[in-house]
């Protein structure tokens, strides 16, 4: 799939509407920033410059993550060179991570947590980051680094 299509898809799956629920359940000052720029504002209204500065999706609730995670993704595909930081933070909020670095406790604790999210994703989204992940793995400078992330993640989360 070309990067412009990817982003249609993305853009079709995820539909560009003003998020009222809570952002982070986090009250660090880190938090309270991400909670004012992304109070009752729709995904597509998010400065890139934020998205550069704050990185990780991770930080949100799940619906907060589903709502902003286009955000995210399409500034990724902005950069796919290696020390690109958005890339980094948005796949690994989308991955476990890796069971033998990690332990096995701790990767069936982030697969719980990423299916918690994709519950709450249509099967236009589930496909769209899927779709997304295959990409990195294929286009991304670091694409040998994400490879066993991405690959464990599309086994156990993103079906």
């Amino acid at each position: 799939m070309a990067g412009q299509e990817l982003r249609e898809q993305i853009r079709l799956a995820f539909p560009a509407t003003l998020f009222y629920g809570p952002i982070t359940s986090c009250d660090c000052e880190e938090c309270k920033d991400i909670q004012q720029e992304l109070r009752h504002k729709r995904w597509d209204e998010i400065p890139a410059e934020f998205l550069d500065l704050t990185c990780s999706p991770m930080l949100l609730t799940p619906e907060a993550f589903n709502a902003f995670l286009p955000a995210y993704i399409l500034r990724a595909l902005d950069d796919l060179s290696r020390h690109a930081v958005v890339v980094e933070f948005t796949v690994y909020s989308l991955c476990p991570g890796d069971p033998q670095e990690d332990g096995p406790e701790v990767g069936a604790r982030r697969v719980s947590d990423l299916l918690e999210r994709a519950r709450l994703m249509s099967a236009a989204q589930i496909q769209a980051i899927r779709a997304f992940l295959v990409f990195i793995q294929e286009n991304a400078s670091d694409a040998e680094w994400f490879r066993p992330f991405i690959t464990i993640a599309l086994e156990e989360v993103w079906r």
